[in-house]
């Protein structure tokens, strides 16, 4: 490898974990914080994963060496493996130079950092799985599928890829599904009947050996409870009275993390490279056919399980991109007033931020529906969920002016293919923009605020407070930090559906309630009636977000 791609590569490794680091000691947020809790140990008996064996087998043993108050680096020492993995995957497919323009995606990528850093197994952990499985295939399918002793290793590296992947979770086996239909188009076995069944025999047999060694684990690992597994798949088994709008909500929330940079490219992809990435193509149909509509996981952390998108888009997009990216002087000099005006509406658009903003409620949802459809976007959009992010605002008019203006000249230059390098060129720039600005109001909050700034400090005044000897954490916001206080009692949704509930536990309650409010309670709310009629005792404020602690002992 020449040494221009060696200096490429250890620049942007650095810029990858320069990037993470920043994000290592963000607090845990709801079910992140449950793997220290359940795989502690001093804490916990074993068996407190309800998934194959291997997820709590590497977070119980990383929790002895690193210890369990460092968990966002055990998913942070997988995607260290993985970029390698995709730079030395894609010099193989594609050569070098595609490899270093992938992995920069990959590096620069809000929702690669995002992976990088969530606690849990899907955006590190099963990609690395995933990665190892394609690298030996995409070695197989260069020697023509023969099975000779020099290709011995690339067909243990698929049986370790696909097992390791099935032993973490059950979706783990998709993109196995993936390069056996890749590997069923390439020998054109879909045009010989025989042949497919014959093959599709061998699939079965397989599958099934798969299921009996899951069941032979429990005999390594002791505490893998298969029939509670099984009772935690059953709720996912749904054909009627499927949470769809929650199945949207979550997908779009995944569009925009994913932005214009990994999406709109793939509309440029030709014949020759749907081909050659056909295997990256194929998991992306079956994992989003499988996540939206196979099952129901409405109830589940979605915007998590579509982390498997992230790098078979990373290695599409990059190859899309590489093939446009040349002669960039050339183009400049060729096209000035073009890119004089675009960096100007670049910068229109970064400024609009700063306008100001409405915050509404998570509640009623139509709110958000309305000022959509009438054109009122300034207004703050709150990213959080069950797996993390603790919470941060962007800008709906940011990311919708971006969303647009590259869509526009994305459609207009499908069409024309003159226009194409500008493009490409531009929905580079403008995203890798949009993915800066996620990224910095996720770790620092500057131009919105910073709800982990503000639990470092309210937790401090918590624990300080001698009268707080139990306190209610509105949304889980700062939960974690609160139970290490040894003062949490619970926490509270202000959501709807529960108010009754809430009424019940509210009525009897003499406490405190910390609200770190995003996102923000509707004012005319049951919740926030009740809140209004406690005494704050804190209150800061960081930009768009508070954290307020509530003496309720006397609360109505």
């Amino acid at each position: 490898m020449a040494k221009k791609y060696k200096i490429s590569l250890g620049i942007i490794f650095l810029v990858f974990i320069l990037i993470r680091f920043f994000g290592i000691n963000l607090p845990l947020h709801q079910d992140e914080y449950k793997w220290p809790m359940i795989t502690n140990p001093l804490t916990t008996p074993p068996g407190g994963i309800p998934h194959p064996p291997l997820s709590e087998f590497i977070y119980r043993n990383a929790g002895r060496i690193i210890g369990f108050d460092n968990f966002r680096l055990v998913p942070l020492f997988f995607s260290v493996l993985n970029i390698f993995l995709i730079f030395y995957l894609l010099k193989l497919i594609e050569g070098p130079r595609t490899g270093i323009i992938v992995i920069s995606l990959f590096a620069l990528s809000f929702y690669s950092v995002l992976a990088s850093l969530m606690v849990d197994v899907d955006g590190a952990i099963m990609p690395f799985f995933f990665l190892l499985m394609f690298w030996g295939y995409y070695k197989l399918r260069d020697q023509g599928y023969a099975l000779e002793r020099k290709n011995l290793i690339w067909l243990f590296l698929v049986v370790i890829g696909a097992l390791g992947g099935f032993f973490i979770k059950l979706s783990g086996i998709l993109p196995f599904f993936a390069i056996v239909f890749d590997f069923l188009i390439e020998r054109q076995v879909f045009k010989d009947r025989k042949r497919l069944l014959k093959y599709f025999i061998y699939i079965f047999f397989i599958l099934c050996l798969f299921a009996v060694l899951l069941v032979l684990s429990k005999f390594i690992f002791p505490y893998f409870r298969l029939d509670w597994a099984f009772k935690y798949w059953e709720h996912f088994f749904k054909l009627s009275g499927r949470g769809w709008l929650q199945t949207f909500i979550q997908f779009i929330k995944s569009i925009f993390y994913l932005s214009p940079l990994l999406i709109l490219p793939i509309i440029f992809i030709t014949k020759d490279i749907w081909v050659r990435l056909r295997p990256f193509f194929l998991f992306i149909i079956i994992g989003l056919i499988f996540y939206l509509f196979a099952f129901d996981f409405s109830t589940g952390a979605l915007d998590r399980y579509f982390q498997f998108l992230i790098i078979p888009l990373c290695v599409i997009t990059g190859t899309v991109l590489g093939s446009y990216i040349y002669n960039l002087a050339q183009l400049f000099r060729e096209n000035k007033i073009f890119f004089l005006v675009s960096f100007i509406v670049l910068a229109v658009i970064f400024f609009l931020q700063f306008i100001n903003h409405y915050v509404p409620p998570l509640y009623p949802k139509t709110e958000w529906i309305n000022r959509v459809l009438s054109l009122r976007w300034n207004f703050l959009f709150p990213f959080t969920g069950g797996s993390g992010p603790l919470g941060f605002y962007i800008s709906f008019l940011f990311m919708a002016l971006i969303w647009i203006v590259l869509g526009v000249f994305a459609l207009i230059s499908f069409f024309k293919k003159e226009f194409r390098q500008r493009v490409v060129f531009l929905i580079l720039i403008f995203g890798l923009l949009y993915n800066g600005v996620f990224i910095e109001e996720y770790l620092f909050g500057n131009i919105n605020g910073s709800a982990p700034k503000l639990v470092k400090d309210v937790v401090e005044f918590i624990r300080e407070n001698k009268n707080i000897r139990s306190i209610i954490v509105y949304n889980d916001n700062g939960g974690w930090n609160v139970r290490q206080t040894g003062k949490y009692q619970r926490r509270m949704y202000a959501v709807p559906q529960f108010e009754n509930e809430y009424e019940k536990i509210l009525n009897s309650f003499s406490g405190y309630i910390l609200v770190v409010d995003i996102p923000q309670i509707a004012s005319g709310s049951f919740y926030k009636k009740y809140l209004d009629s406690c005494v704050i005792i804190y209150d800061k404020q960081d930009k768009k977000i508070s954290a307020k602690v509530y003496d309720c002992q006397k609360g109505d």
